[in-house]
């Protein structure tokens, strides 16, 4: 193998260290929005979400150097792109470099599956949170706005305490 690859091998490691960095600061982001979420800060929501999306737009980014990376090594190599992982790539590096590149597959993935995990929960935790905002909502709509309730004849039936607050002081 030539030193042009072996540099792209070590870049790519390095990109998937990277990588690795900010999927755990996504982690330590989504772990923190679910106390967050269970409190009553909003700003300290705002920004969670906002440290989030940087390190969503870092991902990104370290994700299509990435797959440039991993392209421009299946061109180098002459492989089938279709067919190409990770784990194909293990074997064409030297030893060190497929030890490190295994050791990068490795943490990396359960990572992204504690992300995916967690992104999950918290998305039932605010579906849950929303559709109680809604409720009650609607409930104090209930309370402040009179009911149209129609008799037989069309018109409105005027009686009832629906949407009216009564205040008995006396």
């Amino acid at each position: 193998m030539n030193d042009e690859l072996y540099s792209l091998y070590d870049f790519l490691i390095s990109v998937l260290r990277k990588e690795i960095e900010v999927y755990r600061k996504v982690r330590d982001c989504l772990l923190m929005e679910r106390i967050i979420l269970t409190g009553t800060s909003v700003d300290e929501l705002y920004e969670s979400n906002s440290k989030k999306e940087t390190y969503i737009l870092k991902a990104k980014m370290l994700e299509e150097a990435r797959t440039k990376l991993v392209g421009k090594m299946i061109h180098k190599l002459d492989l089938d792109e279709r067919n190409v992982k990770l784990s194909t790539l293990l074997s064409y590096g030297n030893d060190r470099q497929e030890t490190e590149l295994n050791e990068c597959q490795s943490t990396l993935r359960p990572l992204l599956m504690d992300v995916n995990e967690l992104n999950e929960k918290n998305r039932v935790l605010l579906n849950s949170s929303i559709l109680y905002v809604q409720k009650s909502i609607d409930f104090l709509d209930h309370l402040l706005s009179p009911g149209a309730i129609y008799l037989n004849t069309g018109r409105l039936r005027a009686s009832g305490m629906h949407g009216k607050f009564v205040s008995r002081e006396g």
